[in-house]
C-alpha cells in the first residue's frame, strides 16, 4: 500500500495543492507555520475520517472559505484506489471511497493503513491511562470493524449510564439493561486488546533490544478489571459496584478505566524512565505497531512522521532511516541536515501553504 498523490482545497493553509508521493521517504521542510503538519494531517483525516488534531471538522476548512475536499489516490494490491473527504461550514460531512458515499465510519477505518509519530505521541509512554488506551484503540479499529463497533456501541451505553446516575430519580432497571449490553462489548473489546498488546509485546522485545545492544528489555502489561471474566461475570462485576456509581454519580468500572504499563527493565518508564528511554520506547511502540499491521493485514502501513527528527539523537535517527527506507514514510521537518546517504528519497520545500 502507497499514497500515490493528495489534492487539497481549501484545507487549513491550502488553497489549492497537488502533492505527489514516491514509494519511498518523502521528506517536506519548512519553518514552523507553513503547512507541513496539515499535509500528514490531510492523510489522517483521509484514513480515519476525523482530524487528531482538531476536535471540530469546520476548524479544517481555510480562512473565509466555505468547504474543504481532500482527494487522496492510492495504491492498493496494485489496485487503484480513491479517497473523498467533503465537510462543509454547516458542518455536512461526506466520505466517500472509489465514489461510493460511506455512511459509517466503521466501515471506512482501515482501508488505508496509516502510523502517525509526532511529539504528542511522546504522551503515550509518560502521559494518562487515556493516551495509552487510544494508542491500542486505533489499531485494533484499523485490524477489525467489529472492534470499532464494539467500542462505539461501549461508549454509547456508556453515556447513557452516566447521564441516568446524575438523574435525581435513578432507574435502576434501566441501568442492569445497560450492563447486559456493555459486559458484551466489553468481553470483545478486551480479548481483542490483549491480543493486539500481546502482538505488540512479541515485536517490542526484538525491536527494543536491537535500539538499545541488548541493555533493555521491555514489557507491556495490560491492566484491566475483566482480563479472562465471561460475559455473564462481567455483567456481574458491573452489577455488584452499581452502588459505588450511584455514590460517585459516575461510573467506576469499565474499559474506559484500562491501562497499557510499560515497563523497561522491570521499571515503569513513565515514573522511572529517562528521557531517551521514553523516547525509545515510543520508537519501539509504533514500529512494533507497523511489523504487526504487515503480519495482521498482509500490506504495508504508510508512516506518518511529523516533526519528529528532533526529539531522537543521531544513533535513534539512523535506526529509523535504515528501518522505513523500503517503505512509504511522510516526514516532516524544519532541518533536513540528517539526510545523508538516504537512498529512495524525495525532499520537498513548504513555505506559506505552498509545495515546491
Amino acid at each position: 500500500m502507497y499514497i500515490e498523490k493528495v489534492n487539497l482545497e481549501n484545507f487549513r493553509n491550502y488553497e489549492s495543492q497537488e502533492i505527489n508521493f514516491i514509494n519511498g521517504i518523502n521528506l517536506f521542510v519548512g519553518n514552523n507555520a507553513q503547512g507541513k503538519t496539515n499535509i500528514i494531517e490531510s492523510i489522517y483525516v483521509s484514513a480515519f475520517g476525523k482530524s487528531y488534531r482538531a476536535s471540530k471538522d469546520m476548524e479544517l476548512i481555510n480562512f473565509n472559505k466555505d468547504f474543504f475536499r481532500i482527494n487522496l489516490n492510492y495504491k492498493k494490491n496494485n489496485i487503484n484506489s480513491k479517497i473523498e473527504i467533503f465537510v462543509d461550514k454547516n458542518n455536512r460531512k461526506s466520505i466517500k471511497e472509489n465514489g461510493v458515499k460511506i455512511s459509517k465510519i466503521a466501515d471506512h477505518v482501515g482501508s488505508l493503513l496509516v502510523i502517525i509519530f509526532s511529539p504528542d505521541s511522546l504522551d503515550i509512554v509518560k502521559g494518562s491511562p487515556s493516551k495509552r488506551r487510544n494508542f491500542i484503540d486505533v489499531i485494533c479499529s484499523q485490524l477489525s470493524k467489529s472492534y470499532l463497533i464494539a467500542y462505539q456501541e461501549y461508549m454509547k451505553c456508556l453515556k447513557l449510564k452516566n447521564a441516568m446516575l446524575k438523574k435525581d430519580i435513578l432507574d435502576k432497571d434501566y441501568i442492569y439493561i445497560l450492563h447486559e449490553k456493555m459486559s458484551e462489548d466489553i468481553y470483545k473489546i478486551v480479548r481483542s486488546r490483549n491480543d493486539i498488546i500481546n502482538k505488540l509485546l512479541k515485536k517490542s522485545k526484538i525491536i527494543q533490544s536491537n535500539l538499545t545492544n541488548n541493555e533493555e528489555d521491555i514489557d507491556l502489561i495490560y491492566q484491566t478489571d475483566f482480563l479472562n471474566k465471561s460475559k455473564d461475570e462481567i455483567k456481574m462485576y458491573l452489577d455488584e459496584h452499581l452502588y459505588i456509581d450511584i455514590l460517585r454519580k459516575s461510573s467506576v468500572k469499565g474499559i474506559q478505566r484500562d491501562d497499557l504499563l510499560i515497563n523497561i527493565n522491570g521499571e515503569d518508564v513513565s515514573k522511572y524512565g529517562s528521557q531517551g528511554q521514553k523516547r525509545t520506547a515510543l520508537l519501539t511502540l509504533k514500529l512494533a505497531n507497523f511489523e504487526v499491521f504487515i503480519d495482521e493485514k498482509d500490506d504495508i502501513p504508510i508512516l506518518l512522521l511529523d516533526d519528529i527528527m528532533s526529539e531522537l539523537d543521531s544513533k535513534r535517527i539512523s535506526f529509523l532511516l535504515k528501518y522505513i527506507e523500503n517503505y512509504q514514510s511522510i516526514i516532516t521537518t524544519t532541518d533536513a541536515s540528517f539526510v545523508k546517504d538516504v537512498k529512495n528519497i524525495v525532499i520537498s520545500s513548504v513555505k506559506c501553504g505552498k509545495v515546491e
